[in-house]
């Protein structure tokens, strides 16, 4: 009689044991599993209080990274908030479940390491492994690691996680925001006019230069940041040449091919993950894959620059410069000019050549012809280094690459070494290697 007690016992608790793992209605289910588990008893009250049983029992395929009981402890900790205050806000228990499971049956060995994984509650988080283990990266940049996997749910796979994954809360410009070292990033994008567009849904890669970039590019381009933040059509040309028009992750970055921009331009990616810029300038990629709700960040060390003509380039490009073009190539100076400087130039129309040529009595051949007035004359009108409006001394001797001096007062109006005088009628085309200002007549030195 005991022995027959003993084995119906035996069958009953058999058979509870079935039903509690959904053997007495079906197929074993990854809802099932987890609820039989004691490390993720947290985790299955959590997806019956979000209503999320039912379609976890599904036909699936699902896989769910789901976190252990230590791991929710752990976020409670991290929100400040009690268990039962968690369960209660279903909005928030949905949104952070959802983001823990993905909509195919995904193993360990099939898991897109360094790509965006989006979960059935959109957003993305990636996987990388380091030293042999899987590390997940979610939308808030926070890192937990796989420590159990391929475990069989019967509609779906589960991998153990030590760390509860959130969705991303931030966008690219609130994340630079959160980021001391963007601050001059963030003002440039404010001064753009573009905070409102690269909040927007993208999806977008921002190339984020840190404050110690924008420092050298100041110092490069002799701009201080309020001139910079200033010239909004340079500020927007160069910002946009930091987007592209996608989420590109660190793994799908194209090594060697031409990345094209918002901008317009291209620039290239090396496997020394350098960035070459359209005029040869280097950046290194110093950190990669800062998620956002809407793209991802990767952080560079120099500011690159779309395609910055030189100041030859800037007089080739314009036809009101045609003479001076023409008299900088009779006097060989078309290579010093392209050089790496920087020059300010100062820099006669032809309606100022015209002028200059009636005031000599001299056609523009017998000029062009005269190499040594020539190459005296246009050096006169090169200064070095970079000198914007705002840094023009005024009332002070200028001295320039000829060797003599000119001066300019509050008016721009320059007064050379003959007492002639000439406009400045334009002012600052920034080039890579200086700056151009416009002047209506020739200058000359002394003779």
């Amino acid at each position: 009689m005991i022995q027959l007690m003993r084995r119906w016992a035996a069958i009953v608790l058999a058979g509870l044991t079935l039903t509690a793992c959904g053997g007495g209605d079906g197929p074993r289910t990854v809802s099932d599993t987890l609820a039989a588990d004691p490390s993720t008893q947290v985790l299955a009250t959590a997806i019956r209080e979000a209503g999320l049983d039912g379609p976890l029992r599904g036909s699936g395929p699902f896989t769910v990274m789901a976190p252990t009981d230590a791991a929710f402890s752990a976020l409670l900790t991290e929100l400040g908030i009690t268990q039962a205050q968690l369960l209660a806000d279903k909005p928030l228990l949905t949104a952070v479940l959802q983001y823990h499971v993905l909509g195919a049956r995904v193993a360990r060995a099939d898991v897109p390491l360094g790509r965006a994984v989006t979960p059935l509650g959109g957003g993305i988080f990636k996987v990388d492994s380091v030293s042999g283990e899987l590390r997940i990266t979610d939308g808030r940049n926070r890192v937990s690691r796989i420590t159990t996997t391929d475990i069989d749910g019967g509609n779906g796979l589960i991998h153990k996680v030590d760390r509860v994954l959130l969705p991303a809360n931030r966008n690219i410009v609130q994340t630079a925001q959160s980021l001391p070292e963007f601050s001059i990033l963030v003002e440039a994008v404010v001064a753009a006019d573009l905070a409102g567009t690269l909040s927007g849904n993208g999806p977008f890669t921002v190339f984020a230069p840190t404050n110690a970039a924008f420092a050298s590019l100041l110092t490069e381009l002799g701009l201080t940041k309020a001139q910079l933040l200033a010239n909004k059509p340079l500020l927007t040309k160069v910002l946009t040449y930091h987007v592209v028009p996608s989420r590109v992750l660190r793994a799908d970055v194209p090594v060697g091919p031409a990345i094209t921009t918002v901008q317009g331009e291209t620039f290239t990616v090396n496997s020394a993950l350098q960035i070459t810029d359209r005029n040869g300038r280097r950046a290194g990629i110093t950190a990669t894959d800062v998620l956002t709700s809407n793209g991802v960040i990767h952080v560079v060390d120099k500011v690159i620059l779309p395609k910055t003509p030189t100041v030859v380039e800037i007089a080739q490009g314009s036809p009101d410069f045609s003479i001076l073009v023409e008299a900088v190539v009779a006097a060989d100076l078309a290579g010093t000019l392209s050089g790496a400087g920087p020059f300010t130039v100062f820099a006669p129309t032809n309606a100022a050549f015209a002028s200059l040529l009636t005031e000599l009595g001299v056609t523009k051949a017998q000029l062009l012809a005269d190499k040594a007035l020539l190459t005296k004359v246009l050096t006169y009108h090169v200064v070095p280094g970079r000198v914007y409006r705002a840094g023009v001394p005024v009332g002070v001797p200028i001295t320039t690459v000829q060797g003599g001096t000119f001066t300019v007062g509050s008016d721009l109006v320059i007064t050379d070494a003959r007492a002639r005088r000439a406009g400045i009628t334009a002012t600052d085309a920034l080039a890579l290697n200086g700056v151009v200002h416009t002047l209506d007549k020739v200058i000359l030195p002394a003779p």
